[in-house]
């Protein structure tokens, strides 16, 4: 009788056990800011954004993606017509920027996050993530025996300006180990080029709005790369509307509006026989600053033409400019933090009742700050870190629309949901492959021997000086080359002509001349600032200090044995 009664328990716990199911957890949070920016300040704009680990150490994976605060630069002779709609004009934007990216290869575990530029010419199709990089995506590319470098679409969109920050094929990485600190970065148009008649052959117009990356950080500041006007002007020769109004002609659209978007967390359920819905959520953490208060972003600002101008003025033999985009009162418009709301969803549709465990405040050192106080026994410290681990724990009342956080004591032990605290208890239902991990190729590689016009632009002219390798912190190895500045592949595959590639080169040299990486560019925040992986600073060899950037050209594991990449020295 007893082994009947112990079957019998058995049966009853494993039935029990086999209700917990799959279920989700979306995290957004939505930041508005005052709508005050005037309609001369569309010139550029960046921000500050708040680079802090969302998952566990151990839990870092390429299963979801998560952007940290970010917002969308769109050009306004589209996005302002009142006629307006994807579908007759596309989805052109600058946005995405620092988080967690599922396509991403490499990464650190304390600080996973890494930059790219997201630049969107009229789709999803045809987006610049930076020097090299973009659609089409690496990924869905490595079958191809041309690895689809012969594709203009994407990868050619951006340029390095830089020379002495490497820009490595899987994004800009962070200090390992760094957490709730500010990193600030924007974009301004400055006029690198000259606007002309034609895009590559036809007369349309291609303009002169070069949208140029700056950073704000604790060891570098200063330009970094830029999107080409060929970039957005080339969609016009497949959708005429866009002709003359895409970014290389227009200036940005006001926006108030701020997010970070995160893709699902893992989360598993469990309904008891009153309906009732229990949720455990996995680890997900965000900010708090010794004072309670969580500081998401701050200083969004907004630029007029005065550096437009002074840069113009300078190109054309006028006056160094000064990196100051401050340097003129009312240049930049700081805006002011007018709303913070944190959209936490289970299964989707479910929105927990979050205003129980965090709340907006105004921050009364920082007007601009995207700030928020946590509350209650349910917010978890992590030791050491200046980061708090949300409610694990809801219930959904049956007939109740809002999931509440609950303390563990409160969930059935017959759910078994307290027991699922590992990674491991999650496998079934989610992907953890911690990125793929696999090598990032161009056509510089040895093997390779495809060869069109857009491809042979890795090779001819060609480099001047390398192979130079950094080793970096997110466990990969960057391989890179110096160029010339208008004979790296972007700037070949840009529809420039040979005057056109050596006015740009004049340019740039002026940049690297006078505007340096320690200068000052933007106000700097009330918060601590970032620093980037050391290992990305680079000191161009000499002869080659004004007038070459630093190219990219391989990235793999650094356990790896790397390929037999040619020696080159043209000094």
């Amino acid at each position: 009788m007893k082994h009947y009664y112990l079957l019998f328990t058995f049966l009853i716990g494993f039935s029990l056990s086999a209700q917990v199911e799959k279920a989700t957890f979306k995290p957004y949070l939505f930041m508005s800011y005052s709508d005050d920016i005037p309609e001369t300040h569309i010139y550029g704009a960046m921000h500050y954004t708040n680079i802090h680990n969302t998952v566990p150490d151990e839990w870092v994976g390429s299963f979801y993606q998560s952007g940290m605060m970010h917002t969308w630069y769109r050009p306004a002779k589209i996005y302002d017509l009142p006629d307006y709609h994807r579908d007759a004009y596309g989805y052109h934007s600058i946005e995405g920027g620092a988080g967690y990216k599922p396509a991403n290869s490499f990464h650190n575990y304390k600080t996973p996050q890494k930059f790219t530029m997201g630049g969107v010419a009229g789709g999803f199709g045809a987006f610049s993530n930076g020097p090299g990089q973009g659609s089409p995506g690496f990924k869905n590319s490595r079958k191809s025996p041309t690895l689809r470098w012969e594709d203009n679409t994407g990868r050619y969109g951006a340029a390095v300006i830089s020379n002495t920050l490497l820009f490595p094929l899987d994004g800009i990485g962070f200090k390992e180990g760094e957490n709730n600190k500010m990193f600030g970065y924007g974009y301004y148009a400055l006029p690198l080029t000259e606007p002309k008649s034609t895009t590559a052959g036809q007369n349309k117009p291609t303009g002169n709005r070069s949208w140029t990356l700056f950073f704000n950080t604790a060891n570098f500041s200063g330009p970094v790369a830029f999107h080409t006007p060929y970039h957005w002007a080339k969609r016009s020769l497949t959708q005429e509307s866009t002709i003359g109004r895409n970014l290389d002609n227009s200036l940005l659209k006001r926006s108030p509006r701020f997010q970070r978007e995160t893709n699902n967390l893992p989360a598993k359920k469990w309904v008891n026989s009153n309906g009732d819905t229990y949720y455990k959520i996995s680890p997900a953490l965000m900010p708090m600053d010794a004072d309670g208060i969580g500081r998401i972003g701050t200083m969004p600002m907004n630029m007029d033409n005065t550096m437009w101008n002074a840069v113009s003025d300078w190109f054309n033999g006028g006056p160094v400019a000064s990196t100051n985009f401050n340097a003129k009162k009312g240049a930049v418009h700081i805006r002011t933090n007018t709303n913070f709301k944190a959209s936490y969803r289970l299964d989707k549709t479910k929105y927990i009742a979050s205003a129980d465990f965090v709340n907006r405040v105004s921050d009364p050192n920082d007007p601009s700050a995207a700030a928020f106080k946590w509350k209650g026994d349910l917010i978890e410290k992590v030791e050491g870190r200046n980061l708090v681990k949300l409610p694990e724990y809801y219930v959904l009342r049956k007939g109740t629309k809002s999931p509440k956080a609950i303390p563990e004591s409160e969930v059935p032990e017959e759910s078994g949901l307290q027991a699922l605290d590992s990674r491991a208890d999650y496998e079934n239902d989610w992907e953890f492959d911690n990125y793929n991990r696999e090598a990032i190729y161009t056509p510089m590689l040895p093997e390779y021997t495809y060869s069109d016009k857009v491809v042979d632009a890795w090779k001819t002219p060609g480099p001047t000086a390398g192979p130079f390798y950094a080793k970096l912190e997110d466990g990969s190895t960057a391989v890179y080359y110096w160029y010339k500045f208008n004979e790296q592949p972007s700037i070949l595959n840009s529809d420039m002509n040979e005057a056109e590639r050596a006015l740009i080169q004049k340019r740039i040299e002026l940049i690297h001349t006078n505007w340096h990486s320690d200068d000052q560019y933007f106000p700097d925040p009330k918060q601590e600032k970032i620093a980037l992986d050391k290992n990305l600073l680079v000191t161009p060899p000499k002869g080659l200090e004004v007038g070459y950037v630093p190219i990219c050209i391989h990235q793999q594991l650094s356990t790896e044995k790397l390929p037999d990449f040619p020696v080159i020295n043209k000094l």
